[in-house]
């Protein structure tokens, strides 16, 4: 029943042509994804009534601008998103008429020229951030968007039945905690799964084990994206399983995006398909995975000035107060011993990167700090050394979201939000 509801729901919305959409996605047409850039085919003509339409598009808190997202008004409304991850590649998918389409600059400003007048759906998406709102575009002149109408949203469905959220698993750590991120950038809390993979910092919860996640493929494949903080290795005993090490593999190639920080770098590094993307101190190991734990070298309490490598990056920060100067962002919080990256390949793009050296001084220089890699040309992964504002020191672990803080974010907060909707977002070249 459910799936004829939907059927009805999206075969009336106006706007919208009759297209049979089920509820777990399927049609016999491709969805609405990221689109090409510029008018549809069939785009109708309105000469002396067209309209302007203007916002910004915005983090699911009302706040955080979002470069990089689409914004069209498409022939009719995009489908469901499918239950599982999909190779979404740049260009490959989307409506074959979207009639008025451009993305969001980095300050997260757009603008829709030359709109005819009418009730129009319009979306605003960055990869599995969606959101459709309805807008009455009167004949002729300019219309600002609110910026209630222009914020992604907080949950899957929140206003519309094609509203959407990516499907998250955070694993959560000793020494991180990527979750509170999310939270900060406005999503809510049910629209994290979190597992168990820390010892020190332990939920009183009692969540699933992370475990559990990397032994089920199937499972796997139900989240668009996989967080997994800087921890004590838990559960990375599991990487000596060639199964668990293909289920990494196989779901990254799948379409999924991994997120991994610091201590846990051994979920790329120990994965043979993973390891010649990036190679980790100390010295050049070649394409073959290093022994473990071996680069847990960098020294304790460094304040790194590191250089951002990419302008829209160093763009978007500098529309917070205190997030970066001259293209340089303060980065604190490397916990003791942190992970050392040597090199990256050349198929890698470095983020981030500083003057560092080891706790023992014989290694040092400018190392990437933030790397990000296309796997197969589908899915994508990312690796940082730094990390959140730490777990380090609860004397009573509390459950999610009790551990996380609220001050204002942080730089390092700032670039890794920066990072989660680059992830997020389809897989395109990198220059």
């Amino acid at each position: 029943m459910r799936g004829f509801v939907i059927s009805v729901l999206v075969l009336f919305a106006p706007g919208c042509s009759s297209k049979f959409v089920t509820a777990d996605g399927g049609s016999d047409a491709t969805w609405g994804y990221e689109t090409q850039v510029g008018p549809g085919p069939g785009r109708p003509g309105c000469p002396g009534q067209e309209t302007t339409l203007s916002g910004t598009v915005l983090a699911p808190n009302q706040t955080d601008p979002v470069p990089g997202a689409t914004v069209f008004i498409p022939s009719q409304v995009p489908e469901l998103f499918p239950p599982s991850v999909q190779c979404e590649v740049c260009g490959s998918l989307g409506s074959a008429s979207n009639w008025w389409a451009t993305t969001s600059a980095a300050n997260g400003r757009f603008t829709l020229s030359g709109v005819c007048p009418g009730r129009r759906p319009l979306v605003l998406q960055n990869g599995r951030f969606r959101r459709l709102v309805y807008v009455d575009v009167p004949a002729g002149g300019r219309v600002e968007l609110t910026a209630a109408q222009t914020r992604l949203p907080r949950r899957s469905q929140e206003f519309e039945l094609v509203d959407a959220v990516p499907k998250i698993a955070a694993a959560a750590g000793d020494y991180d905690k990527m979750e509170c991120v999310l939270r900060k950038i406005g999503l809510e809390d049910n629209a994290i799964d979190l597992y168990e993979n820390a010892e020190l910092n332990k939920s009183p919860a009692q969540l699933t084990p992370f475990s559990t996640l990397v032994n089920d493929l199937a499972r796997m494949k139900t989240y668009n994206i996989i967080f997994i903080n800087c921890t004590q290795p838990v559960f990375e005993g599991e990487l000596k399983k060639p199964t668990v090490r293909q289920n990494i593999a196989e779901y990254i190639q799948a379409g999924g995006r991994f997120y991994v920080t610091d201590w846990s770098y051994a979920w790329i590094e120990q994965v043979e398909a993973l390891s010649p993307s990036v190679d980790f101190e100390p010295g050049p190991s070649g394409a073959a995975p290093e022994a473990p734990d071996a680069a847990k070298i960098g020294g304790d309490g460094l304040r790194v000035t590191a250089t951002l490598k990419d302008p829209q990056l160093v763009e978007w920060l500098g529309q917070f107060p205190g997030a970066t100067q001259n293209g340089q962002s303060l980065i604190e919080h490397f916990v003791g011993d942190w992970v050392m990256m040597s090199s990256a390949s050349k198929d890698v793009k470095v983020w981030v990167e500083g003057q560092v050296k080891s706790g023992d001084g014989a290694v040092s220089g400018v190392r990437p700090l933030t790397v990000t890699f296309n796997f197969k040309n589908c899915g994508k992964v990312l690796f940082t050394s730094y990390h959140t504002e730490g777990r380090e020191g609860e004397l009573f672990p509390l459950p999610f979201p009790g551990y996380c803080g609220t001050g204002a974010p942080s730089p390092q907060d700032r670039i890794l939000e920066y990072l989660i909707f680059d992830i997020a977002s389809c897989v395109k070249p990198l220059e």
